[in-house]
């Protein structure tokens, strides 16, 4: 802690300084070096920085930070210097850093130029933030440290580093923030104390809800509530919120926003006890207890504030006030108490301000710098009355957070008295709000430790499932990536399966970087070729006919209307993570050597892999990417999994919205053809049908129980008959018959077109719908049948139409099939054209009919072998030359 209650001028033997008008990347790593160096002190210069000067301003009680003004400048041995080399930049302190007698330490990530300070025992890096190259000193080390020193030190890492976005941010930098947020850093407060930069449309949309805004009163609680109306497809709707909190400061806000095709409303909450969460569930939507949303295709703005209010007083509970958070009883002291004594008081008790009070009426507040100001002009023999506050701001008991915090940040007090009926009843401190705010841990030292059996489960399956090849390949690109100053990760659905233990050759590569520029240069290193996709930002790397590797820049992508295709942005490994479908596959593995087989897991997929449960990242999930629905219960059926509760809440809502009808038909068929693959494919289309997301992908007026009855006896079909055929039919086709047989030929047609289906898929599919009822009704009749009336009736249909018509066919039926299959489809005639020319026919049209006929009589039996066929075929010529 700093120092309390001293009477001389400090006495500090080790500084630490940043430069002059800090940012956070400089006060973080202050305080950062303050943990470092025992005993050392940290100066703050002031800084022009609002959301610097507000969180000192809040914070200053429990950091090591002391008044320049009043130091010693003949005590100091040694200087810590952060953030900088320039002596010029670290003010008074510059003349100890340039003084032969004091040792200099520097840490810093800018390069150095011209007249910087030169010193032995400098730790400079060249890595997104200062704070990293301490904190990574404090974590070697072994140093504990608070949740509040940990979300100081972490932002300084996210402002200078973009949040992990910027060009210069490393690995380094986000493995500081990952021993941060281990050691209990706060992201609310990285939050609160970040500004963000607003789109055009998003900044059009914010000048409209900031014009309607109201701000409701609700059990006490303020909502911010605004509406606005875009003409089109506005992305991220929820900065709205967010800025509403961060820049108007208040404490819950809720935009309401007409756009196109639907209505959408966005909530934020920075108060613990309102869970924004629930109270859109109530309007159909959901999401977190501090960020939540929903999206009616139906209502006006004006319908929805209605039933907004109505479930905000369901939801919201009466905040806390001062009365439930101060201090009391509160020590106090007399007018005559000198300023000696408030000092030793001070120092005494902890405390960084006193009341002074007389006959119970508070005339004013005296704090340590006051006292300090008295002992630097030799008055502390002087009453506190001459230095004390007079008429300090004060609150009731009723006074709530919100207007707490605005006293405490705004006016940089560190104490707020609290009075009723003239009488001092308690007070209020910067610790009292604080562990209000963020609970009592927040002020408290703890160490928590990551496990790393993830990391080991992940390389023993590299080791043992991936062929040479791809292990080879896997390795090598890490290495190259190293060479290159670069951070390349495997990611998604490889390391879903590689800590599941299962094979998987879909090898997907992010480089925190240009992934581009990067596939381009290893390609002829490796002896590869590659395939560039710009739009996508995205290169195959192809190794050999059966090894590609996809590689991609660290991305995130916005959808400009549901169901589209994303725009695609770089941005951080986190970013690129948290665009993925589900928490399972969002999960990566870093490939450089130094860190091979590490696993970030930022939303919690390791926890869901072992309790075998499919989660979204966030509650928009199906509205942004509706072809998600598909894939939750593919990948339930596929792993023996359960979709999370909360993620099927949010499922069937997007059905219900019809939503999986705002996605083109392409992306529709990749999905069907991706479940088609699975093993089991009927289980899977039980499964939508259960989620009520079945009927959306059949052809009009289809019969979803026919289709899955028929789907599952065509999967029993496929293994029976498929080695019966000299060329393998191909299963994807086979399977799809039955989602478009039972339709009508015109229906089946648009179904196909819909989904953009080609010759190849959609002939065998068409041609069953046409062909289905006569085929099954003649194939069921119990009189007799010639082979070559059998074959005439089977020949001209794809060896995938037969598979569908053998699964739905009765016993008789499935009988003659497999005849034609297995014996009629093989016979071939012993004559030929050539015969026919012999027998001094010319070429034309009659050869297929003659030919037609002699294999016809074949069949049936009538001229078997090739003199009978020959003499067979010569009556068939002198009949037709008759004729």
């Amino acid at each position: 802690m700093g120092r309390r209650g001293d009477m001389r001028p400090q006495q500090a033997t080790q500084l630490v300084v940043g430069h002059a008008n800090p940012d956070f990347d400089a006060y973080g790593s202050m305080i950062a070096a303050t943990k470092l160096y025992s005993g050392a002190q940290a100066v703050y210069l002031g800084s022009q920085n609002a959301n610097v000067r507000d969180f000192h301003n809040l914070h200053e009680d429990f950091l090591d930070f002391i008044d320049v003004k009043a130091l010693d400048p003949d005590s100091v041995e040694r200087v810590i210097v952060v953030d900088t080399h320039d002596p010029g930049r670290i003010g008074p302190i510059g003349r100890n850093g340039t003084h032969p007698d004091v040792y200099v330490v520097i840490y810093d990530h800018h390069p150095k130029a011209e007249g910087d300070l030169v010193v032995a025992d400098d730790h400079s890096m060249d890595v997104g933030a200062t704070t990293s190259i301490l904190v990574h000193e404090i974590r070697q080390r072994g140093i504990e440290i608070t949740p509040l020193e940990a979300s100081a030190m972490l932002l300084g890492i996210h402002e200078d580093t973009g949040s992990l976005t910027y060009p210069n941010t490393t690995a380094y930098d986000a493995e500081a923030v990952v021993f941060l947020m281990a050691a209990g850093a706060d992201l609310e407060v990285v939050s609160r104390f970040l500004a963000r930069a607003l789109t055009p449309g998003q900044r059009d949309l914010l000048e409209a809800v900031l014009d309607s805004l109201q701000v409701w009163d609700v059990h006490g609680q303020e909502i911010a509530v605004g509406t606005a109306i875009a003409d089109e497809y506005v992305d991220s709707a929820s900065v709205l919120t967010h800025y509403i909190c961060e820049d108007l400061g208040y404490r819950v806000a809720v935009a309401v926003v007409r756009m196109p095709e639907r209505l959408h409303i966005v909530g934020r909450s920075r108060i613990a006890e309102i869970d924004i969460g629930a109270v859109l569930e109530r309007l159909g939507g959901g999401g977190h207890p501090q960020a939540a949303s929903a999206a009616l295709k139906e209502g006006t703005p004006e319908e929805v504030l209605i039933r907004l209010r109505e479930a905000l007083e369901l939801e919201v509970p009466a905040p806390l006030s001062a009365i439930d958070i101060m201090s009391s009883p509160v020590r106090t002291i007399g007018p005559d108490t000198t300023m000696a004594q408030a000092g030793d008081l001070m120092a005494t008790w902890g405390h960084g301000g006193m009341p002074v009070v007389e006959g119970g009426r508070l005339l004013g507040l005296v704090t340590r710098k006051d006292v300090d100001k008295a002992v630097r002009h030799g008055l502390e023999h002087a009453p506190v009355t001459g230095f004390m506050a007079r008429d300090p701001r004060v609150v009731t008991s009723g006074a709530s957070l919100s207007d707490l915090e605005r006293l405490l940040v705004r006016s940089g007090i560190g104490r707020v008295p609290v009075v009723e009926q003239g009488e001092l009843i308690g007070i209020v401190t910067r610790k009292d709000f604080l562990r209000a705010e963020h609970g009592e841990a927040y002020l408290d030292r703890g160490i928590t430790h990551a496990r790393d059996e993830a990391s080991q489960r992940f390389m023993a399956s590299v080791r043992h499932l991936l062929p040479a090849a791809a292990r080879a390949a896997v390795q090598t690109l890490g290495r190259l990536a190293d060479e290159q100053g670069l951070r390349a990760h495997v990611v998604g659905g490889f390391v879903r399966d590689m800590l599941l233990g299962r094979p998987n050759l879909d090898i997907d590569v992010v480089i925190e970087g240009d992934g581009l520029e990067f596939a381009q240069s290893v390609a002829s290193a490796m002896g590869a070729r590659v395939r560039i996709h710009r739009r996508f930002g995205t290169a195959v790397l192809v190794l050999s006919k059966t090894l590609h590797v996809d590689i991609t820049s660290a991305r995130t992508e916005y959808y400009t209307r549901p169901g589209a295709l994303p725009t695609v942005e770089r941005s951080s490994l986190r970013q690129d993570l948290f665009r993925r479908d589900f928490s399972v596959n969002a999960m990566a593995a870093c490939m450089n050597p130094d860190c091979f087989g590490i696993i970030a897991d930022p939303f919690g997929g390791l926890h869901d892999l072992e309790r075998g449960v499919i989660r979204t990242l966030h509650s928009l999930s199906f509205v942004e990417d509706p072809t998600r629905v598909l894939r939750a219960a593919r990948f339930e059926r596929r792993y023996g999994f359960s979709i999370d509760p909360s993620t099927e809440a949010l499922l069937r809502q997007a059905v219900d919205m019809q939503m999986l009808d705002e996605v083109s038909g392409a992306r529709i068929r990749e999905e069907i053809l991706d479940i088609i693959d699975e093993e089991s494919v009927a289980p899977i289309m039980r499964r939508l049908h259960a989620l009520g997301a079945l009927e959306l992908l059949l052809p009009d007026g289809s019969s979803a129980k026919q289709v899955l009855d028929e789907l599952a006896l065509t999967e029993i079909a496929y293994l029976a008959l498929a080695d019966s055929f000299p060329t393998p039919p191909r299963r994807r086709i086979a399977l799809l018959v039955p989602f478009a047989a039972s339709a009508t030929r015109p229906v089946a047609e648009h179904w196909a077109h819909w989904l953009r289906f080609g010759r190849e898929y959609g002939t065998p599919i068409l041609l069953a719908a046409e062909k289905r009822q006569a085929l099954l009704s003649r194939l069921r009749d119990r009189r007799g049948m010639r082979d070559s009336r059998l074959y005439t009736l089977l020949s001209d249909l794809p060896a995938e139409t037969l598979i569908y018509i053998w699964a739905v066919s009765d016993i008789t039926g499935r009988d003659r099939v497999e005849r034609y299959v297995n014996v009629l489809s093989q016979i071939q005639t012993a004559v030929s054209g050539d015969d026919l020319v012999e027998l001094g026919l010319t070429p034309g049209p009659r050869f297929s009919g003659i030919l037609g006929q002699a294999l016809s009589d074949r069949l049936d039996g009538r001229a078997v072998g090739r003199q009978a066929e020959l003499t067979n075929l010569r009556r068939l010529v002198r009949k037709n030359s008759d004729g």
